[in-house]
């Protein structure tokens, strides 16, 4: 990873907003998905366009003053969703229907909670649930992949571990600290004066710029690139992606990790 300095965001900035360029471009004229990757890429799309519309946001609030607290939500999302990315183009149609399995608890567990508060529609959303395809028939070793798969996708932590990329937790677990209601949120808009009193802030405290944040945007745009492209007919995006890599002097930087142990 780049060291965080001025220089270097500038110079990651100027990367994220050539390859969000690209990409709203690609969009815009017309996506190219040959048939043997449809079903791949229209699972990924979503996510895909979410980091990329995401980091627009992250680009456009950190020039108008906002600072690493302030946009720490969105950069953990944009993290999460680039590896996610990688994930599901990587283990193809399994990992496809963890999602599903995945989303099928959530939406149960949203709808116990429901009930359990009284909501009224809670009827009708039980309703919908009975409509779900159930889930197919698999062997011992097909559900204990399956399993495997859902317990990744569920868990960042294990996501990032799968890859080798344990090390990516800590950034991703600081942008949680500063997501949820902790000190680090609690202390972002206080510093203390010489004379040991409390100064209220009306922004946060200026030592905490957004330039780690930006590197990390970077990176993400071009591990979530380098996912998807090469889904779309012509790999459309890789003359961009290698310039970003080496605008960044990434090129020794392995962005789409193999897992470290295959499922199959």
């Amino acid at each position: 990873m780049l060291e965080p300095n001025e220089e270097t965001a500038t110079q990651a900035r100027a990367t994220a907003s050539r390859l969000i360029e690209v990409a709203d471009a690609l969009v815009a004229y017309g996506l190219d998905v040959p048939a043997e990757n449809r079903q791949a890429f229209q699972h990924v799309y979503g996510w895909w366009r979410l980091v990329t519309r995401t980091a627009a946001e992250v680009l456009l609030v950190t020039e108008r003053g906002f600072a690493a607290p302030e946009v720490a939500p969105l950069l953990r999302n944009i993290l999460n969703h680039a590896y996610a990315i990688h994930w599901l183009v990587d283990n193809g149609e399994p990992a496809i229907a963890a999602v599903i399995s995945c989303d099928n608890v959530r939406q149960t567990k949203m709808v116990d909670k429901l009930e359990s508060t009284g909501w009224a529609i809670a009827a009708e959303y039980r309703a919908q649930l009975a409509l779900r395809a159930p889930e197919p028939a698999r062997t011992a070793d097909e559900q204990k992949r399956h399993q495997k798969l859902v317990g990744e996708i569920a868990n960042v932590e294990n996501l990032f571990k799968v890859y080798g990329s344990g090390d990516v937790y800590p950034v991703y677990a600081h942008l949680s600290s500063m997501s949820h209601t902790s000190i680090n949120t609690a202390s972002a808009y206080l510093s203390r004066r010489n004379d040991g009193s409390i100064e209220y802030l009306s922004e946060p405290v200026k030592d905490s710029p957004a330039y780690a944040e930006i590197i990390q945007l970077a990176v993400a745009l071009i591990q979530a690139g380098l996912a998807v492209s090469p889904l779309l007919a012509g790999n459309p995006m890789s003359s961009a992606l290698d310039n970003a890599i080496s605008d960044l002097g990434m090129q020794n930087t392995q962005f789409l990790p193999p897992r470290e142990k295959r499922l199959d």
